[in-house]
């Protein structure tokens, strides 16, 4: 490696320097080249007096012997000097290095041990949260994730179930991975929307600019492009992957925007009993075949299943007693 310069061996020798600095210099300390001049540097210290000739930097008369015992001390003092300074030598570098380690992993978890916290958004509820390197998450309703304290120094790794969109932090050299029960995604520096419920057979990804790609279990690895969906069948284990017209629809929930395209009815029941925490009860087969293209902004429950009606052949009714929304054709 290349050899620090003087100005800045001398600034963490003295406690000055900055912490960049001090890992340069500390590193160079480590090789047998740093080592050396720092041995050479103690050494030189303690070396101001030549044997043979300690009487000349005595100032004052003394008798002989004092003169001999004092010499006798000095050489064993220099003795000790000289072993210590090489093990220090050896330590500083070291110590140095310790404690750039320590303050590294306030940052990061070097050892894996700072433990997961987990977080659920209940049913009729959603989330925006922040994570330490700045990555930001959009958590909808009825979905659970799970974190490091402090991410990993190679990686850094979340646990999905449910549906998030992420605004992932760019940097190559530490890939952002959700896990998804077996799944993960693989994320360089990416906003995209994953939808990975336990009660659905599909796992549905939209990426709106960034690089991604989805890895199964398998191995096999599907890289996704920006305005792209994929959409993976946990079933039959296969993975589709379409240019989406509107990339950004499926992210229209974490701005509080209801929006259903083409979707059929049990779609509909699924997401409005995630948004509002309802049940709802069908007494016509027939209402399953209808489906629904719907986007409103007004997010009242009432209004939307009013809404609703208006564009199909269905009454959404309210059953006090029960506590659920009986649907009922026209």
């Amino acid at each position: 490696m290349n050899r620090p310069t003087e100005e800045q061996i001398r600034e963490v020798l003295a406690g000055t320097s900055t912490p960049e600095t001090a890992g340069l210099v500390a590193r160079w300390f480590a090789t047998d080249e740093g080592a050396a001049y720092l041995s050479r540097n103690m050494d030189c210290e303690v070396e101001q007096v030549k044997p043979g000739y300690e009487e000349f930097y005595v100032d004052h008369e003394i008798n002989s012997d004092e003169l001999f015992a004092r010499i006798r001390r000095n050489i064993r003092r220099k003795r000790i000097h000289r072993i210590t300074f090489r093990v220090a030598a050896v330590l500083v570098p070291f110590i140095i290095l310790a404690g750039l380690f320590v303050q590294l992993d306030k940052r990061v978890d070097l050892f894996g041990v700072s433990g997961y916290e987990e977080i659920y958004v209940a049913k009729g509820e959603r989330l925006q949260m922040m994570f330490q390197d700045g990555t930001r998450v959009y958590i909808n309703s009825d979905s659970r994730l799970k974190y490091p304290k402090k991410f990993a120094l190679s990686s850094r790794e979340v646990y999905l179930e449910g549906e998030a969109y992420f605004v992932v932090s760019e940097n190559p050299k530490r890939p952002f991975i959700v896990n998804l029960n077996g799944p993960a995604i693989r994320v360089l520096g990416t906003s995209f929307d994953v939808n990975a419920y336990p009660d659905s057979k599909d796992i549905a990804v939209c990426l709106d600019e960034g690089r991604i790609s989805l890895t199964l279990p398998s191995n096999k690895e599907y890289p996704v492009q920006p305005g792209e969906r994929l959409v993976y069948n946990r079933d039959n284990d296969r993975c589709t992957i379409s240019r989406n017209s509107d990339n950004r629809f499926s992210s229209l929930w974490k701005t509080n925007v209801i929006a259903f395209r083409d979707a059929p009815l049990a779609e509909v029941i699924r997401v409005l009993h995630r948004w509002y925490n309802v049940d709802f009860k069908v007494n016509d087969r027939e209402a399953w075949n209808v489906y629904f293209t719907l986007t409103s902004e007004n997010t009242l429950l009432e209004k939307v299943l009013r809404d609703l009606e208006k564009i199909a052949p269905l009454r959404f009714n309210y059953d006090e007693a029960e506590k659920e929304i009986i649907v009922t054709t026209k």
